[in-house]
């Protein structure tokens, strides 16, 4: 089994890219194989969160300014919502990248979704949605401590950036054995 772990950040280009053209692209090639397991997390670099001096409440800056804080809120209220990354990866590629909670919600929740649309907005702007984004700073802290890029990517808990440029074939020349037939020529790295 081969275990991917992604961080990203809601506005940013080249999560947005890595997101479109090789994660979502990989994930369907290869996700119905088994032989992977994924998780994302929204949160980057440059972010910080601080709790209120009465620890009732959270506030936290973002690379990209507030409307990536609340995209990224918007995810983990997602992620949180549908807990299994086959549920949730579709709708939180789809938020990547909007240029506001408005446009995501309205181009995300709509079709066959399990969830409720004017739910997962109001999530993203209470306090709980500033909980679980600021959730990810610990696990940034124990998992991707070096992190100074997004997308940051750990397969098997070790960071490897020929992952953030050609997830897929990184994958079928370095991890997935024997190799799935419709994987890309081998390319020795």
């Amino acid at each position: 089994m081969v275990n991917i772990v992604a961080f990203g950040e809601g506005r940013c280009s080249d999560t947005s890219y890595w997101m479109k053209w090789h994660w979502l692209p990989m994930w369907r090639m290869l996700g119905s194989t088994g032989r992977i397991n994924f998780e994302y997390h929204p949160y980057g670099i440059k972010t910080t969160c601080v709790d209120s001096d009465d620890g009732d409440d959270v506030s936290c800056e973002c690379h990209h300014g507030e409307r990536e804080c609340i995209l990224n809120q918007l995810q983990a209220c997602v992620i949180e919502a549908l807990p299994n990354f086959e549920e949730y990866m579709e709708i939180v590629t789809c938020i990547q990248g909007k240029q506001n909670i408005t446009m995501a919600a309205e181009a995300c929740f709509e079709g066959p979704t399990k969830l409720d649309r004017t739910k997962m907005v109001e999530c993203a702007e209470s306090r709980h949605g500033r909980k679980l984004f600021s959730d990810q700073e610990n696990l940034v802290s124990q998992i991707a401590p070096d992190m100074d890029w997004v997308p940051w990517v750990l397969i098997n808990g070790k960071r490897y950036k020929e992952a953030e440029e050609d997830l897929w074939q990184f994958l079928c020349d370095r991890f997935i054995d024997p190799r799935p037939i419709h994987c890309p020529k081998k390319i020795i790295y």
